[in-house]
């Protein structure tokens, strides 16, 4: 199945467990018993309520939360299958082709509108694994056109709308998104990137390098404060080749628009750092510049005026 194939298989009503009741029941059993048609209750109020002031489907985990502190025989019973009754007969399924399962009510939506917003569901799924995965195995950002790409013929105000639908949504929380100065969107999975890391990356995804690294010295700068060592970008985040690293700085050191931005050399490492005045003056930029490279030295080094 190609990943922009969204399948969704319709089911007549709730899934059961045994019709038949044993001749004798426990309190215990009796009990069990009542918590479960509560339950079942409590659940089908939701799906009908779901289905008719939000027009939404009702996940499978709202079935979780609701059981979630009884009994575990209790909860056992009702993974098994939720109890048949004839007062739940508008009560049906769908399974998507991720296998996640939605409920909704046949008296307040129809099994099509109920087949289109699965298909929906199962987009977001797409969309939000697809994002998790590039989080985790490359460590990149997403594009949107990445997600534009899976649904060619789809118009991209329909995908924008359903990535807003997911925003609002507590299983996708993990999911945000983060834009560069000229506006374009990049998506992330905060489980593996953080926000920090983010704005790297949709920093050097722009192309700027200039623009990269003023921003970059203007942040550490207002932020910690700190210089930033200028080896600093060379590694995999900026992508700076070493041997283009010099004629970076330079640009950045004689372009107007980063007149904030100044140039340290230690006196003895020659190293250079680069701060910005806008947040630091020269003599403090000089004084935490030579703290970090006697740390580099000595990790245990005093910060500065200790």
């Amino acid at each position: 199945m190609r990943q922009s194939e969204v399948i969704v298989t319709m089911h007549q009503g709730f899934e059961t467990a045994a019709t038949e009741q044993p001749e004798a029941m426990t309190a215990s059993d009796a009990a069990d018993a009542v918590e479960t048609a509560e339950v079942a209750a409590r659940f089908a109020q939701t799906v009908r309520s779901n289905s008719k002031r939000h027009g939404s489907l009702t996940p499978g985990q709202a079935l979780t939360v609701l059981t979630k502190d009884l009994p575990d025989r209790v909860q056992k019973t009702l993974q098994a299958g939720l109890p048949f009754d004839d007062g739940y007969r508008d009560i049906k399924s769908i399974i998507t082709s991720s296998c996640q399962i939605f409920f909704y009510s046949l008296a307040h939506m129809s099994a099509s509108d109920a087949e289109a917003k699965g298909r929906i569901e199962e987009m977001k799924h797409v969309i939000a694994e697809k994002i998790r995965r590039v989080s985790r195995v490359t460590i990149a950002l997403t594009p949107l056109h990445a997600i534009y790409a899976l649904w060619p013929d789809m118009r991209t105000v329909k995908i924008c709308s359903i990535l807003n639908e997911m925003q609002a949504q507590d299983c996708f929380g993990d999911i945000k998104s983060v834009s560069t100065c000229s506006g374009a969107l990049y998506l992330y999975c905060d489980r593996h990137i953080t926000e920090k890391y983010a704005v790297l990356l949709a920093r050097t995804a722009v192309n700027d390098t200039c623009t990269t690294i003023a921003d970059t010295v203007r942040e550490e700068s207002r932020i910690y404060p700190r210089p930033i060592n200028v080896t600093a970008f060379t590694n995999r985040v900026f992508g700076i080749p070493p041997a283009s690293l010099q004629p970076c700085i330079m640009r950045v050191l004689n372009h107007p628009e980063f007149s904030d931005i100044r140039k340290l050399v230690h006196p003895e490492t020659k190293a250079v750092y680069l701060y910005s005045n806008q947040y630091m003056c020269e003599d403090q930029a000089f004084s935490v510049m030579k703290w970090m490279e006697e740390r580099a030295l000595r990790p245990h080094a005093p910060l500065p005026g200790e």
